[in-house]
């Protein structure tokens, strides 16, 4: 493990959720090994890494969604053995059903009851929207009430732990700073974990406690391990805040070698 010289010592958490994965492949080709992560509740923890590295299929496992490799994945200390009703996952589109007006695919598919649909209008005055846009049709939204409705809907079950897979790198640059907001203003009120896939060096030192730099597996040169660095300082941070610029550099210089 590495940390960054800006880092400082966090207090140690009884981990919400335990990721130990020992080898995953794809055919013949290795794509997670010996990757052993932890997640304490209210903890943002960013993937960066090239493109292949098995980031999105870390949060596939994550979510129970694959069980096609060699490890475990425990939540309160209990492994899980499907798709979990603890994690929420949120895509990088939003992924709505067009055939449903806003509150129903916020509540999909309990959308039935009625005590869904107070729910679903609660969580979409949460992320923004106004309970009467619950009425609206997808088409009718733009990029980043879409994918504000999507954050509702991750929501929905209560999640301990939030899986976004680069959720923000569809909508502009202002509308994405507002999303940024969002996410950790709903971290903090819910005190969900969240572990967060994205090609945004400048997104993962705003928004995480920790980064985990994702190295592919395999290969024909030794693999180091996975790098985990510590961003310090208290959330929200100042986008502009200087003093992270090290981290920066460190991080671009290890994705650049990543990279060749």
């Amino acid at each position: 493990m590495a940390t960054s010289p800006a880092s400082t010592p966090r207090e140690p958490h009884a981990p919400l959720v335990d990721i130990d994965i020992r080898h995953k492949h794809y055919g013949a080709r290795p794509i997670l090994d010996s990757l052993r992560l932890t997640l304490a509740p209210g903890e943002i923890v960013a993937l960066l890494g090239p493109s292949g590295c098995g980031k999105s299929t870390l949060l596939r496992i994550a979510a129970g969604l694959d069980r096609d490799y060699a490890g475990t994945v425990s939540y309160n200390g209990e492994v899980q053995r499907g798709p979990s009703p603890l994690a929420g996952v949120i895509f990088q589109e939003p992924r709505l059903l067009p055939w449903l007006r806003v509150a129903d695919n916020v509540c999909f598919p309990q959308r039935a009851r009625g005590d869904t649909r107070n729910h679903a209008r609660s969580l979409l005055e949460e992320v923004g929207l106004r309970a009467e846009d619950g009425a609206l049709w997808p088409k009718h939204l733009s990029g980043g009430m879409a994918q504000r409705v999507a954050i509702a809907r991750g929501l929905f079950t209560q999640p301990q732990l939030l899986l976004l897979d680069e959720p923000f790198s569809a909508v502009d640059a202002m509308t994405r700073m507002r999303l940024q907001d969002l996410l950790l203003a709903i971290v903090d009120a819910h005190r969900t974990a969240a572990l967060v896939v994205t090609h945004d060096i400048d997104e993962a030192v705003h928004l995480a406690d920790r980064i985990v730099l994702l190295e592919p597996a395999g290969g024909a040169r030794a693999r180091p391990a996975n790098r985990i660095f510590e961003v310090g300082g208290a959330r929200p941070r100042r986008r502009e805040d200087a003093g992270r610029s090290v981290l920066r550099r460190i991080l671009l210089e290890g994705l650049e070698t990543l990279a060749r």
